[in-house]
């Protein structure tokens, strides 16, 4: 299999949001997963009605043992990155709030799944639902006006309720692997 294959998913945390949260990381350099070449480009499409539209490419750079992305043209740099992979075409992105690890004060998740050549990132919104409280797989729930943010104390919680919202979630991005990436 190409590196560049399981590579979109770690693009996808680009939208986090921080409403999947844990004050410490669950994911590791040594026990994260690392599929993607430097160098990979992506295209990127948001959600617009029954269409997608399309956003800067994106390139992938590997920065000691985190993953970063490039936007293109104007060469941003996004927050360093982790991914886990937890099934198959199925990863836990995981992101630091800040690019200075001196000055984390948390630490944020997504899922994404990938096809091969498609991957889509789902809404970074946690719905807190009741069940989720009842059955503690939510350590803490904060309830703002602008969002709901669900705080864990297990990696195996986090999982379980990323997949569960992803099943009525909306996808919040498409990357597609360019080409010639």
């Amino acid at each position: 299999m190409r590196a560049y294959s399981s590579a979109i998913p770690l693009l996808l945390a680009t939208m986090l949001a921080g409403c999947y949260v844990s004050d410490d990381p669950f994911v590791t350099v040594e026990d994260a997963d690392y599929p993607i070449e430097t160098g990979t480009q992506f295209s990127v499409f948001r959600p617009a009605g029954d269409d997608w539209q399309v956003q800067p490419g994106r390139v992938i750079e590997r920065v000691g043992g985190y993953y970063v992305y490039v936007e293109e043209p104007d060469q941003k740099r996004s927050t360093p990155f982790l991914l886990k992979r937890i099934a198959e075409n199925r990863y836990v992105v995981q992101m630091n709030d800040t690019a200075d690890f001196a000055q984390v004060s948390e630490v944020y998740y997504q899922l994404i799944d990938f096809d091969g050549t498609t991957a889509i990132q789902y809404s970074s919104a946690c719905p807190a639902w009741t069940n989720w409280v009842e059955r503690e797989l939510i350590a803490h729930l904060e309830v703002g006006a602008a969002a709901t943010r669900c705080h864990f104390s297990s990696f195996d919680n986090l999982v379980t309720v990323l997949e569960e919202a992803a099943v009525n979630a909306a996808p919040e991005a498409k990357f597609v692997l360019t080409p010639d990436g």
